[in-house]
């Protein structure tokens, strides 16, 4: 059906568009029929394997359609990657919306789509969830709706995402406003349960869904495992299998970590044994992010540690080989993230590392995201009895919830009637609708068992149990056509990757016991980058040594003052110190003694320039999240500015770090009461995580 205003000339030569806006000499094989179909239909899921181009599928009709191309997507390294090849590259005005970027920025790229002047916007989903960025979108003239990862709009897909369920009504409400709305979902890993419910749900009303799909087989893409056993070898097998690929200087690496710790560990180690490496992941600075995200696609950085925050949103052609350092949580996860590797159609390989205990931290995940009916009740009790509408921080920290869980419990209060969203002069609440009843929580008892068993598919894999790895991926994805693909290391044992036989210069044992800890700086209160000295989760002897004495009273051991020195020594090449600070404490007794001992190896005062003017309710260990934590500290930290030097640097001294809660509070009054403009570099004895959604440290 022909709609005025929105459809592309008739006499329209898409391949004259290819050549002469992306310089593209042809289509790859099922593109043109993809776009084509598009711009006839109006509505098409189409599934095909990662690095089959994808993207252009919305690129080329966002220059022929007129209007605006608005692509919902979770990837936020992807949404800068993608602006930047399509402003760059092709010359085509595209922008973000993201929570990397400042408010600044975010109102820039508004006033520009509000003015026209935007071919193609990026929002990621948690927009639709905003009822001011939701109402913004839907007053911009929209012809086209790319649903990006569209797999996680299913229950039955393996990364489900409640906020993709506001799709949903945007693709009602912007189909209400632009009859003609073309509609396009696109993902690599949508097996047939999770093909028909997409279908199913996108498909409504007089204007069906056409699904088009591909065989997922990667030609020249080998796959392989190796069985480890323990932290220190895994990065010893990870050294040896990532050495001879830095040393041919052949394309660049990407080690898929499953935890922010890991990515350290992993880049850490590495650059002990000097590789070329960086770690990336979302606790990162903003604009430390796109750096990286920058080197690693200009090829300045050839090797990057990253989780999935960055993996998945990476369009980078020559990366030749993918390791996964961790085991995944699905066989569909896997599948996409190896799938970033070969994208120019050279070789390229894919290894997996397995260590049995890593399921341990995929089963976490998929605990810790499962909401169940107590929180339900204690969500909407929590809004039922606030004195007024609370924001979603404020539900978080009187429930003492994990993050995700409260995200995902509000998202289905929402969508079954019980909550709506509400603004409050411009920040967005929830209010109890009154409805009666229990929400139905089928959704989520089915989800544990899909999440539960892609897991165990995912660990059969990964114990080497298929016949054929590419073969095990494709028949996971429903493609039918899969046969052995003769080039992985079981149907060609050994003539993958051979990892090289060699002792480490730096053993993994050795280093994970004395290796130092970055603690990130921050931009607002403004702190650089600091250390700390053991790592909690490990549970070295050294750490539980340190823990068992500063409970007792005791001196630190003298190998962790051993370790302060040789830092000290590194911080003192960096930054001036003119004065150490020790943080205030209600239950380390010896503080005072060690801000004396490192004073006194610097040759500078310690100053007693922060302490508590009103003792925090319970101790940051107690409470179950960081949201918490941060209310819990907030007020009680003075700052005495007598006695501070003119200028240089202040050494910040804790004993440990966990949410960096108390640790912002103490630069925060450090600047605003005492009016420090130097520079603020924090030393913690050590790191530990806390548990999130129940007290204590993990």
């Amino acid at each position: 059906m022909v709609q005025p205003g929105l459809d592309p000339d008739p006499d329209l030569d898409l391949g004259l568009v290819l050549r002469e806006r992306f310089g593209f000499a042809a289509f790859r094989p099922g593109q043109r029929e993809a776009i084509e179909t598009l711009l006839r239909e109006r509505r098409l899921l189409c599934i095909q394997p990662t690095g089959h181009g994808k993207s252009l599928l919305y690129q080329l009709p966002a220059v022929v359609l007129p209007g605006m191309t608005v692509v919902i997507s979770p990837l936020l390294a992807l949404m800068r990657d993608q602006v930047g090849q399509l402003r760059e590259r092709f010359g085509i005005e595209a922008a973000s919306i993201n929570s990397d970027q400042s408010e600044e920025e975010n109102a820039a790229v508004v006033g520009a789509a509000e003015a026209g002047r935007l071919r193609i916007l990026f929002v990621a989903p948690e927009k639709l969830d905003n009822l001011a960025d939701f109402r913004f979108l839907l007053a911009l003239p929209v012809s086209l709706l790319v649903i990006d990862e569209a797999h996680c709009i299913s229950t039955w897909g393996h990364d489900f995402r409640p906020a993709y369920r506001r799709i949903l009504d945007a693709v009602v409400h912007f189909g209400q406003r632009r009859p003609g709305l073309r509609v396009l979902a696109l993902t690599a890993t949508a097996d047939a349960r999770t093909e028909h419910d997409v279908a199913t749900l996108l498909g409504v009303g007089e204007v069906p869904l056409v699904v088009h799909r591909q065989g997922m087989d990667r030609p020249n893409l080998s796959l392989a495992l190796r069985p480890v056993c323990g932290l220190a070898h895994k990065l010893e097998t990870l050294l040896a299998a990532v050495r001879p690929a830095t040393e041919r200087e052949e394309g660049c690496a990407l080690l898929y970590c499953a935890t922010r710790d890991q990515t350290e560990i992993v880049a850490g180690y590495l650059a002990a044994n000097d590789l070329p490496v960086v770690a990336y992941h979302a606790g990162l600075e903003p604009t430390h992010k796109r750096r990286l995200q920058e080197g690693f696609t200009t090829g300045a950085v050839p090797m990057i540690a990253a989780t999935n925050a960055l993996g998945m949103g990476i369009d980078k052609p020559d990366i030749r080989l993918i390791v996964h350092v961790d085991v995944p949580g699905s066989i569909t996860a896997y599948y996409q993230e190896v799938g970033r590797a070969g994208r120019d159609g050279e070789p390229a390989t894919g290894l997996l590392l397995y260590d049995p205990a890593d399921q341990e931290v995929q089963r976490y995940f998929i605990r810790s995201a499962q909401p169940s009916a107590e929180d339900f009740e204690l969500v909407r009790r929590v809004i039922e009895d606030a004195p007024e509408p609370p924001g979603v921080m404020a539900i978080k920290s009187r429930t003492g919830m994990p993050p995700t869980r409260v995200s995902v419990v509000l998202a289905e209060l929402v969508e079954q009637g019980f909550v709506d969203r509400v603004l409050v002069g411009r920040r967005q609440a929830y209010e109890a609708t009154g409805k009666p009843g229990e929400p139905v929580l089928e959704r989520y008892r089915r989800q544990l068992r899909v999440r539960s068993d892609e897991l165990d598919a995912m660990l059969g894999y990964a114990r080497g149990e298929p016949a054929c790895l590419m073969q095990a991926l494709r028949m996971a994805l429903g493609d039918g056509e899969a046969g052995p693909c003769k080039r992985c290391d079981r149907c060609v044992p050994d003539g993958v990757i051979h990892p090289r036989s060699e002792t480490p210069r730096i053993r993994a044992e050795a280093w994970l016991e004395s290796r130092r800890l970055p603690v990130a700086g921050m931009r607002a209160p403004r702190m650089a980058d600091g250390f700390a000295l053991l790592d909690g989760p490990m549970r070295s002897p050294l750490f539980a040594d340190f823990m068992r004495g500063r409970a007792a009273g005791r001196m630190p051991p003298p190998r962790l003052l051993e370790l302060a020195e040789q830092v000290l020594q590194e911080i003192e090449r960096e930054h001036e110190i003119t004065a150490v600070v020790t943080m205030p404490s209600r239950s380390w007794d010896r503080r005072g003694e060690v801000g004396d001992l490192l004073a006194a190896r610097l040759g500078v005062p310690h100053l007693p320039a922060l302490r508590y003017g009103r003792v925090p309710e319970a101790r940051q260990g107690q409470l179950h999240n960081n949201d918490q934590r941060r209310d819990n500290v907030r007020g009680c930290i003075v700052a005495d500015a007598r006695g501070l030097p003119e200028g240089g640097t202040l050494l910040l001294v804790d004993d440990y770090v966990g949410s960096r809660a108390t640790l912002k509070e103490a630069v925060t009054v450090l600047r605003k009461q005492a009016g420090w403009e130097g520079e603020v570099v924090p030393l913690m004895l050590a790191r530990v995580r806390w548990k999130q959604g129940s007290s204590g440290m993990i």
